[in-house]
């Protein structure tokens, strides 16, 4: 009896204190593809099911994927400098690009209509 109440405490405690696994889902302009964020990388999806690509590999925490207007590109925030900033990449993968270099927290919200 002990062991079971024991086992059922740290479950309990366990399944409350996890993470979610898969962060701030945003879709694509044009509804096909689904980038988010996973163990600190940036991912795209098909919307339909299929295998995930991931786009971003560093050892940074790279978070909340935003889509440009055309859906060529993705903003997200990094603290690969210590704070977040702000980069850029293609939907496709590639080099991010930093935009930001404040030393606080920069976050993106959206694309300007000029795609910038």
């Amino acid at each position: 009896m002990k062991i079971n109440l024991l086992f059922s405490f740290l479950v309990i405690g366990l399944t409350t204190y996890a993470q979610p696994l898969i962060l701030t889902p945003s879709i694509s302009p044009d509804g096909s593809t689904i980038a988010f964020s996973y163990q600190g990388d940036i991912w795209t999806v098909p919307s339909s099911g299929g295998r995930a690509d991931r786009l971003t590999i560093h050892e940074a925490y790279d978070v909340s994927p935003v889509w440009s207007k055309d859906g060529s590109q993705l903003a997200f925030n990094s603290d690969r400098y210590g704070n977040f900033d702000v980069f850029t990449i293609s939907a496709k993968g590639g080099i991010p690009k930093r935009l930001t270099f404040h030393s606080s927290n920069d976050h993106v919200t959206d694309f300007t209509t000029k795609g910038e």
